[in-house]
């Protein structure tokens, strides 16, 4: 029997719509969530953990608190992200986990947008990757979300039954959304842009 996929899960729009997504279409999948030390995590985890389980998923938590909190020494009023590049080092762990596991693909849910705004999202980047994962081996790194906008995935998860409400985005890490983080911003605006309505209170700040 084949392994499952990989599935880089953040607790987010893209990744749980995309989880929606292979799961209905009978992938067989395995979560693989990565712990860097952002001040979200904890929340991130808990909306991966709670959009998997339903649908029979399981998800495998890496830990990498202790390096997040170490590149955040000094930095408490800096970006909200400790870890630069983080594709790079979520992206070369589930190459090695996928390998370990005798995995064939690896799904990461980038989308448009970020492709421009993060230079490990890149298509440069990417392009890179799945040269060095040829090199390594024989696993395959699917973006199946690259060339759609976040608004576009936002319907999608809709059309798919995906449930918002049980997803995080917020980079700060309340346990309710800022409303003013970055990631907040784009959130709302694509919801906004879809035409469909969050649950009300889902944000602090309205």
């Amino acid at each position: 029997m084949d392994a499952p996929s990989i599935l880089l899960l953040s607790g987010g729009v893209e990744s749980s719509t995309l989880l929606h997504q292979l799961a209905q279409g009978g992938e067989a999948l395995q979560g693989l969530f990565v712990d860097y030390g952002q001040r979200a995590a904890p929340h991130e985890r808990r909306a991966a953990e709670d959009q998997c389980e339903p649908l029979g998923v399981e998800v495998v938590v890496l830990d990498l608190s202790r390096v997040g909190a170490t590149f955040r020494r000094g930095q408490d009023r800096k970006a909200h992200v400790p870890l630069p590049h983080r594709n790079l080092v979520a992206l070369s762990l589930a190459l090695s986990y996928a390998t370990n596991l005798g995995a064939r693909r690896i799904y990461l849910a980038v989308n448009r947008e970020d492709t421009l705004d993060y230079p490990s999202a890149s298509h440069a980047f990417l392009a890179q990757f799945r040269l060095t994962a040829g090199l390594l081996g024989d696993v395959e790194l699917r973006t199946p979300y690259v060339s759609m906008g976040k608004t576009d995935i936002v319907r999608r998860g809709a059309e798919l039954g995906v449930d918002f409400d049980v997803t995080y985005s917020c980079l700060v890490g309340y346990p309710v959304h800022c409303g003013r983080c970055p990631q907040c911003r784009k959130r709302r605006a694509a919801f906004a842009a879809a035409g469909i309505r969050e649950t009300d209170g889902f944000y602090r700040v309205g």
